[in-house]
């Protein structure tokens, strides 16, 4: 289940998505598609409201079957882009996963 962090220095290990929080049937969708393509990490979402932020420890992947089957829809994952604020760590966009990552310890 997902949960909130405070400590900064954990922050500096997490990466993920950062969505406008304008859609909450998307945002909601990409959550749980998040959590289930990581079912080993703990997913960690902090919603502020205008943005959502969903991050995982040093690697945090998305496909776009989960995704599809959360929307339940077709979608192509570059069609992210408009909801996506930002992101923490590093981007590897594919046809059909994403992946944020951190580059390197430290």
């Amino acid at each position: 289940m997902a949960s909130v962090s405070d400590s900064t220095e954990e922050r500096k290990k997490m990466v993920g998505p950062i969505l406008r929080g304008v859609d909450g049937d998307f945002c909601d969708a990409m959550i749980n598609a998040i959590e289930i393509d990581n079912p080993d990490t703990e997913v960690v979402v902090d919603d502020q409201g205008g943005y959502i932020r969903i991050s995982a420890e040093r690697r945090c992947r998305l496909t776009r079957t989960t995704l599809e089957d959360e929307l339940g829809r077709p979608f192509r994952l570059s069609d992210i882009e408009p909801n996506l604020a930002g992101f923490s760590g590093r981007i590897i966009v594919g046809d059909d996963e994403i992946v944020w990552h951190l580059d390197r310890e430290g």
